[in-house]
């Protein structure tokens, strides 16, 4: 059965073996995460999946950040041929062996099953609500594991002054100051209704004393040059926002106030990419639905484990799309990119950039 939220500690069998499902591009984060935060050890992945091997009791394995669910899994395997209705298949039989009755809408028992054409997982929900749910964010903006994953690669440390400048509901900076509560953090946006909105999140959270919203334009900043260690930040896209000149004006404030070795991480649609990329400054058109058009031939951008403890599953070619994709983005005056992880938002595709300010920009 699925742990309820007042379920006392229970501390799972040596060696118990999970899974997570993620969002596409966020494996590298997960990985990552299981190993530091859970001590997790045999961490392997395929598309979509993480799997790994832990003695972390309930409480720790709820504190996963970047995972959308957690399974127990009860078997990994080659595929193998199966009805299109196994679905079907496997409740008749269980209700058969043990006399349950199928209930869709409140069981008090989910098993998991995935097939494909590459392995078959079979696994049961350790937590009945998603762990990408979180209890602390009111009003949803961008999904908090994408904010997070941006979070975690941005070097926060003690002390350090990390600013949104386009915060929107928040979600970036209260995932960041959950994780990282010991650092001073500053949103900002242009929206009265947007800032409303964080303010109801920081206020649900409990975190309202720990960060400032201010209402500004990400273009004048009331900043001095080089004061903020980090920024991280999801540029707009869509209907209401222009590429070319807008993008590279915000690269250039981001840049003023930035310090000479902090660290910019930015999520940027798959125009804003192809904008930096080409190095021009020219807008790029909308379609018919009020979204940016999209074009073949985008570089995957994705960071596989370290080199240590890489699962057979990853392909060489990952590391090397990488630092294609790296290769390819030129710096933009002062800031070095770093990073680059190509990764799913639903419907459409985003890159996690990070860069780092190699010099004293002069502005």
């Amino acid at each position: 059965m699925a742990a309820g939220p007042g379920d006392p500690v229970r501390r799972p069998a040596a060696g118990a073996r999970f899974f997570c499902t993620v969002g596409r591009g966020l494996e590298p984060f997960l990985l990552r995460e299981v190993r530091a935060r859970l001590e997790a050890s045999e961490v392997e992945y395929i598309l979509g999946k993480v799997f790994f091997t832990t003695c972390s009791d309930l409480n720790m394995l709820k504190k996963l950040k970047s995972a959308e669910r957690l399974f127990l899994l009860i078997k990994k395997q080659f595929p193998f041929n199966v009805p299109s209705e196994i679905g079907r298949i496997v409740g008749i039989a269980l209700m058969k062996q043990f006399g349950w009755k199928a209930d869709l809408r409140n069981p008090n028992l989910e098993i998991f099953i995935h097939l494909s054409d590459i392995y078959s997982v079979v696994g049961i929900p350790v937590f009945r609500v998603p762990l990408a749910s979180r209890a602390y964010i009111r009003t949803t903006g961008l999904r908090s594991t994408i904010a997070w994953a941006m979070a975690s690669v941005a070097e926060i440390k003690a002390g350090t002054f990390v600013l949104d400048p386009m915060c929107g509901f928040g979600t970036i900076l209260l995932e960041a100051a959950t994780e990282w509560p010991d650092v001073y953090y500053v949103g900002a946006d242009v929206s009265t209704s947007q800032l409303l909105g964080a303010s109801d999140n920081l206020k649900a959270a409990g975190l309202k004393d720990k960060i400032e919203l201010l209402k500004v334009s990400v273009i004048e900043l009331p900043l001095p040059s080089e004061s903020v260690d980090v920024i991280i930040s999801d540029i707009p896209f869509g209907k209401k926002f222009k590429l070319g000149k807008d993008i590279r004006s915000i690269l250039q404030e981001l840049e003023r106030v930035l310090r000479v070795g902090g660290t910019v991480v930015l999520l940027l649609s798959e125009a804003h990419h192809r904008c930096l990329k080409d190095g021009e400054g020219r807008s790029i058109p909308l379609n018919s639905k009020g979204g940016h058009t999209d074009e073949l031939g985008v570089a995957k951008c994705l960071i596989p484990e370290e080199k240590t403890g890489i699962a057979k599953t990853v392909s060489p070619s990952l590391e090397a799309s990488n630092q294609e994709c790296l290769d390819k983005m030129p710096p933009f005056g002062s800031l070095v990119p770093m990073e680059c992880y190509k990764v799913s938002l639903g419907k459409t595709d985003a890159f996690i950039y990070k860069y780092k300010k190699s010099h004293s920009s002069g502005l």
